[in-house]
């Protein structure tokens, strides 16, 4: 037993660690100058509104409320659009002081390109002070809704309605490269994307500032000095890990803080992606897609310009109260059938922290990730069965001690048949748990597995229940494994293994593949939990 109270309490102390650290500030280089350049403006960060709803204009009164807050810290907007209620945007960007790349959206649809096109230029017309110039499509060539021909055609019969504006068409650098000799004397400018966390080979957050510098004057010089704009760039703050770039607000604060120093010393135009959290974008891009936003979802900016940042405090102070409350009410329940003892420090106390601080983990991924009433009700209900699960590991290791007492005592061989039932047995409500959990993390590899790129590792939420159960193989506390349960641990433990393969394989247009020089270490703690859970049930005793 002492080497599973070891273990518990090396969880427990990781544990505190962990919660410490996000709570902490750490000091990162300030931002260079009292305001950034530009920023990507999407209005669709109230809940519900997304530009897929075609119907949906957002109020004047919101995007006013809207540039008045990013004025605080930018002196430009960057807008994809003029419809949807954006065509306000250079009226009160001008009544604000600030300046706009105005936007018209390009896609298959001709009617809604020409109502874009007209709509944009005549705002080009209106209001010359305050357009800095006409953005004409933004990534159309990557998702292969116009070919180079058909663009440069729509790139013509602009300069022709608005011919004092310069105009441009934004894409990936990689895109525009591609395509540079179709396409740079159709625009004034090239608008290029560099977004270092979705690149390839992603870059650590600490080289991501000079990385997009150095493409830049990579691109400009392939493009023979053209003039350039970087019309995104960014770090996400919340979302799954790429390689060895983590999605985090300390890492966004640290990019955008450094870039904007490294923009300013090379004299490089740029626009931040993006201003607001955007919500919608989680349903296609995974949790990491809807958090770019310099300003959360509602509008509370997620970090100043100067200072020390902290990850996530306020998640750090509840749970510090979620472990001092599984304690107290752990160690109720354990007093009113057993009484005080030592079990109390050396099983209740670390799963309490352990369970505790998992449980607001995984909390915080609900917060983060769910969408909609649905995704809020499962989750729900696994929240509730890790609390379940990590009292059942409690009394599953607790009975273990009593059941080591008994056999001390009497002196004689022992045997569960011939052990009071009430010192062997775990909770009924158990083995339907380790079912729920052993067939969510199967159907979790299952997804993983054929579709990896935009996923989220839920390692909050299946730690504890891994070690839990896997503990519990160890003391001999796992029974009644049905075959159908072995074939899932099966999978999982392959499956387990064979992620960081996918994880870190890169596949090159000519289709050739090599492995990804960052090591992201999320797929590798996963891969343990997998092993647990595997193990766990494998050296279970099987149903009879």
């Amino acid at each position: 037993m002492r080497s599973v109270y070891l273990l518990l309490w090396l969880f427990a102390a990781g544990s505190l660690v962990y919660w410490y650290q996000m709570g902490q500030p750490q000091s990162i280089a300030d931002a260079a100058g009292e305001k950034l350049d530009c920023v990507s403006y999407s209005p669709f960060h109230l809940p519900g509104q997304t530009p897929f709803d075609r119907e949906l204009v957002i109020t004047p009164a919101q995007i006013e409320a809207d540039l008045r807050a990013l004025s605080q810290q930018f002196g430009c907007v960057r807008t994809y659009s003029v419809d949807q209620g954006l065509d306000i945007v250079p009226s009160l960007a001008q009544k604000l002081g600030m300046q706009v790349w105005l936007g018209i959206w390009i896609g298959r649809d001709a009617a809604i390109n020409e109502h874009e096109i007209a709509l944009g230029t005549r705002l080009a017309r209106e209001y010359p002070s305050v357009i800095r110039g006409l953005i004409v499509g933004n990534e159309v060539l990557m998702r292969r809704e116009q070919t180079p021909a058909n663009l440069r055609s729509i790139l013509a019969d602009v300069r022709s309605r608005a011919p004092e504006i310069p105009v441009s068409y934004a894409d990936s650098w990689d895109f525009w490269l591609r395509y540079q000799h179709e396409m740079a004397d159709a625009v004034s400018f090239a608008t290029i994307h560099i977004l270092p966390f979705w690149d390839d080979d992603t870059v650590a957050v600490a080289d991501a500032a000079h990385y997009v510098a150095d493409t830049y004057h990579k691109v400009q010089k392939e493009m023979g000095g053209k003039p350039l704009l970087i019309g995104e760039t960014g770090w996400p703050s919340y979302g799954r890990q790429r390689q060895d770039a983590p999605a985090s607000l300390r890492g966004q604060a640290q990019f955008i803080r450094e870039f904007s120093a490294v923009a300013r010393a090379d004299d490089i135009p740029y626009n931040i992606i993006e201003a607001f959290d955007q919500p919608w974008k989680r349903r296609s891009e995974g949790a990491v897609g809807g958090y770019w936003g310099i300003f959360s979802a509602d509008s509370q900016a997620k970090f100043p310009l100067r200072g020390p940042v902290a990850e996530a405090p306020e998640w750090r102070t509840l749970s510090w109260l979620t472990m001092t409350v599984l304690f107290v009410l752990f160690g109720f329940l354990h007093w009113r059938r057993q009484g005080w003892d030592g079990s109390l420090l050396s099983i209740t106390l670390p799963w309490s922290i352990f369970g505790g601080a998992a449980s607001v983990a995984y909390w915080r991924d609900m917060w983060m990730t769910n969408r909609n009433w649905l995704e809020w009700s499962y989750s729900s209900l696994f929240a509730l069965a890790l609390l379940c699960a990590c009292y059942g590991f409690i009394k599953g290791a607790r009975l273990k001690t009593e059941s080591d007492s008994v056999k001390h005592i009497d002196r004689v061989p022992f045997s569960p048949d011939s052990a009071p039932a009430a010192v062997v047995s775990l909770a009924p409500y158990m083995i339907p748990l380790r079912r729920l959990f052993l067939v969510a993390a199967a159907v979790v590899c299952l997804l993983m597995v054929f579709d990896l790129r935009n996923r989220d590792y839920p390692l909050a939420l299946f730690i504890a229940p891994a070690l839990g159960w896997f503990l519990l193989a160890y003391l001999g506390q796992q029974n009644n494994i049905l075959l159908e349960e072995k074939i899932c641990a099966i999978w999982i433990g392959f499956a387990g293994l064979w992620l960081p393969v996918i994880e870190h394989l890169i596949f090159s247009p000519d289709m050739s593949c090599r492995f990804a020089d960052g090591i992201n270490p999320n797929v590798f703690y996963w891969t343990g939990i997998c092993l647990l859970l595997s193990l766990s049930i494998l050296r279970g005793q099987a149903q009879k």
